[in-house]
């Protein structure tokens, strides 16, 4: 999840047999003839984790680099409290694990490696990194600082061979953009909801992502990856919270609280927003209470979403990315452990499910080989998607006979100093 702008990835079909002709596998490698955008690392073998692989991954890398050390980049505390009323302070960044499971569905359908299907020097070749045709790379769709002649604050080999390392460096790339953005409600990291504007930044601080724009109807419920339509990319990244991938799903569904679009703004960077309340986007009359993230649990937790079957074993890769502006700083988190405390005066509802000393959605068997599968047609994702040939465009799934949810999307970053 660092790339910019991302596309349609993938799906575990439920009900279906794997079916390798709907996979979507990009690789835009370093040395193929195909390779416009200058993308600087070369592919790396290597074999896709399962979903029960997956969910340990996830669940290490949403406790932030205290967690991950040498197995991730190096990232800067974020900020915590927004006098509302708790005052702003560091804290060790840490993830809603709910946000980085639906991003990284959308953005790559959890994948990192799989059988290249395009462009044409690749086809044929053993599993390794998908790499979209603008460089993004594996499964946070990494793709600032992996062009040629790019030289970031992360090690570009190992976002290309490590699924680990690459998902900390797109959540490294996030932590950047909740840094970089004005408060929701008390800015606290572990209510699932004061990301919205971070997320929002995570593809872009632009006016394309306003729920307020009139291009997007003003009677749209919570987006829903298996309907489609036209969206925000954040309302996207919601919905799919709400709407999880896999059957077992993935991730338990949380039926997240949105901000008033009012008290948005008409710009395309949001000022301080009130602790969000509405059911929908477009539903204020209708209320939620936000919620704290399950990997911000206390006490053992519950088994978390199930693992599923792996379905199989190629996967898909969307384009863009996001854009590095405000991400990771080179110092490393600060010493001690997970931020403290939830989200206070916040009336955050905890959800059951994951404790932090156990990994969420390990409770179901998932087959060891098998990784998430690709839809060549992917479902709906805004601003395109890059995961297919250069200038393709997503396609509405709505009506695709199919009982599973696919992932996809895009990520692009860019914003204004905040958060800090």
């Amino acid at each position: 999840m660092m790339r910019r702008a991302l596309a349609p990835l993938a799906f575990a079909l439920v009900g279906f047999a794997p079916a390798r002709a709907a996979a979507y596998c990009p690789c835009y490698t370093l040395s193929s003839a195909s390779n416009s955008y200058n993308c600087g690392i070369e592919a790396v073998p290597g074999t896709n984790p399962s979903i029960s692989e997956w969910q340990g991954i996830f669940d290490l890398v949403a406790k932030g680099p205290v967690a991950w050390g040498t197995q991730g980049p190096a990232v800067a505390d974020i900020g915590q409290g927004c006098g509302k009323p708790e005052a702003n302070h560091d804290v060790p960044a840490r993830f809603p694990c709910e946000l980085l499971k639906a991003i990284a569905m959308a953005e790559s359908g959890w994948t990192q490696f799989c059988a290249p299907e395009s462009p044409s020097d690749q086809v044929g070749k053993s599993s390794r990194t998908i790499i979209s045709f603008d460089c993004g790379y594996g499964v946070g769709q990494v793709t600032s600082g992996m062009h040629k002649g790019e030289n970031p604050g992360f090690d570009r080999q190992r976002v290309a061979a490590e699924p680990t390392y690459n998902l900390a460096t797109g959540a490294s790339i996030l932590a950047g953009k909740w840094r970089a953005t004005k408060c929701v409600g008390d800015n606290q990291p572990s209510i699932v909801e004061h990301w919205y504007t971070a997320v929002w930044a995570y593809n872009g601080l632009a006016y394309s992502n306003n729920p307020s724009n009139p291009s997007y109807s003003s009677s749209r419920g919570v987006w829903n990856p298996s309907v489609g339509g036209s969206a925000p990319y954040q309302e996207k990244v919601f919905g799919r919270v709400e709407y999880p991938s896999g059957s077992p799903a993935y991730w338990p569904s949380v039926k997240l609280a949105y901000p008033n679009p009012a008290s948005v703004g008409g710009s395309g960077a949001p000022p301080d927003l009130p602790e969000p309340s509405c059911a929908s986007p477009t539903d204020c009359g209708s209320k939620r209470s936000v919620h704290q993230s399950n990997c911000f649990s206390t006490g053992t937790g519950g088994s978390g979403g199930a693992g599923g079957s792996g379905g199989a074993s190629s996967g898909g890769a969307s384009s863009g990315g996001a854009t590095a502006g405000g991400g990771a700083s080179s110092g490393g988190a600060s010493s001690g452990g997970a931020s403290s405390g939830g989200a206070s005066g916040s009336g955050a509802t905890a959800q059951a499910g994951y404790g932090p000393g156990g990994n969420a959605g390990l409770g179901g068997g998932a087959g060891s080989a098998g990784s998430p599968q690709v839809n060549a047609s992917g479902d709906d994702v805004a601003a395109g998607c890059g995961c297919r040939a250069p200038g393709s465009r997503p396609e509405n799934l709505g009506g695709a006979a199919l009982a599973a949810l696919a992932a996809l999307f895009r990520l692009r970053r860019g914003r204004s100093p905040r958060r800090s």
